[in-house]
């Protein structure tokens, strides 16, 4: 096969990436980061976060998985999440430099996405360090990359919100960045309330944490 050819078959997997969006079948069998899913007759090999393996997921039971399929030099991989802000976190972690898709598990095997918001915003070191794989080094590097993108990655009114005065506007961008994450509109709406009594006059950066924070121990 030509180089040209080669460089074409490549551009064409990595596209297959967008082929499935989600699964939707039983659960005929199951590993330590890993089901296989049957649907029309077909068996999907799926790796998938270790606590989900663990906790989340057993043989016989219907499941639907948000899937990210990956190219890579040995073939083809599909990764699945319970939910579709857990893919978003996934492929947000695959964006920084030296973290790979058996990084981002690791993170959703231990942080719930809120938590893990949160551990960003603060910084917290220690708690990311905690990941197996992870050191310090890439900690910091994680917080460095991530930081300035997770506002920007709710919506453009949210990462404007984070620099504006706190004002009840703020309350309802509040929200969408929450319901752009994957949390419903009620979820949404009764953390930011939750928030507003210790945060009345923080900034709004406070508020989504504090919303957080209050999401990821419900």
């Amino acid at each position: 096969m030509s180089p040209a050819s080669v460089e074409v078959e490549k551009r064409c997997s990595r596209e297959r990436v967008k082929l499935i969006d989600f699964i939707k079948g039983k659960i005929i069998e199951d590993g330590s980061g890993w089901v296989v899913v049957e649907n029309n007759g077909l068996g999907y090999r799926v790796e998938v976060p270790v606590s989900s393996s663990d906790h989340g997921y057993r043989q016989g039971e219907e499941t639907v998985l948000y899937t990210r399929l990956l190219w890579k030099e040995d073939g083809l991989f599909l990764y699945g999440f319970g939910s579709a802000e857990e893919r978003n976190l996934f492929n947000l972690i695959l964006g920084v430099g030296g973290f790979g898709p058996r990084n981002a598990l690791s993170i959703l095997g231990k942080f719930t996405v809120s938590q893990f918001y949160v551990a960003v915003i603060e910084e917290n070191v220690k708690a990311l360090s905690g990941v197996p794989g992870i050191g310090r080094k890439s900690s910091q590097r994680l917080i460095l990359e991530l930081k300035e993108k997770l506002p920007a990655s709710f919506s453009p009114s949210a990462g404007e919100a984070l620099e504006a005065p706190v004002m009840a506007s703020s309350e309802s961008e509040t929200v969408e960045a929450l319901t752009s994450l994957g949390f419903s509109g009620a979820e949404a709406t009764a953390a930011v309330e939750h928030a507003k009594a210790s945060v009345e006059k923080g900034s709004p950066e406070e508020l989504l944490k504090v919303s957080l924070k209050y999401l990821s121990y419900r």
